[in-house]
């Protein structure tokens, strides 16, 4: 099972190098806005479109017919990419927080504990669009998992730019005057992202267990 999960490492360190070319542009360019913090959540699309481009690999080669007739069961060939996707997210979270903590010091600042909570959300965001691609991908490909992807991350955004143009009155009264602390919502994030991707795992497994490789 750790073979599977360096197999999937080492495909990422092809597209490593570009990705943190890009994640460093943007970086620099969102910091001298003043807002890196969204740089966590660019960084956490980045790393699903790679987590994608893993699968690409799979399928070209047939991966999974290879790895069916290894002393493996289907729930470990499952877990270690869902545990290799952990180590994507766990390794740009870090990424993403160094590169701010420069831009931040550059401009005379420091990362507090509430800007870590901010940066920490953008991964779980990520892991939960994992979440959501992974059982499509065992169940019907690569392309349209990556129309799932676009959709998942897409469609929000569009409505809520729509919102935003459209009623921005709406956004300032969603709150309803409840404040909500950034620990608390870190704590509902991890919590519905856990649920999503222990569900994603058992759905995968039962995609893959009736499959024929």
């Amino acid at each position: 099972m750790t073979g599977l999960i360096l197999k999937d490492l080492m495909m990422m360190k092809k597209n490593a190098l570009y990705l943190a070319l890009v994640v460093l542009f943007f970086a620099g360019l969102y910091g001298a806005m003043g807002n890196e913090y969204f740089i966590s959540f660019f960084f956490s699309v980045m790393v699903v479109s790679i987590l994608i481009s893993t699968m690409s690999y799979d399928e070209f080669y047939h991966w999974d017919r290879y790895a069916a007739i290894l002393p493996l069961s289907r729930q470990q060939i499952v877990g270690a990419k869902y545990l290799a996707a952990l180590i994507f997210f766990a390794m740009g979270g870090l990424y993403t927080i160094a590169i701010d903590m420069v831009s931040l010091l550059l401009r005379g600042g420091s990362l507090t504990g509430e800007s870590f909570l901010v940066e920490a959300m953008g991964p779980l965001v990520g892991m939960i669009g994992a979440a959501v691609t992974l059982p499509c991908y065992y169940r019907f490909g690569v392309q349209r998992s990556r129309i799932l992807m676009l959709a998942f991350y897409g469609i929000p955004s569009l409505l809520l730019v729509l919102v935003a143009k459209m009623a921005p009155e709406f956004l300032e009264g969603a709150g309803g005057g409840v404040h909500i602390s950034p620990a608390g919502i870190l704590a509902v994030c991890a919590v519905v992202t856990a649920a999503a991707l222990a569900l994603s795992f058992l759905l995968s497994v039962r995609i893959l267990e009736k499959k024929e490789l």
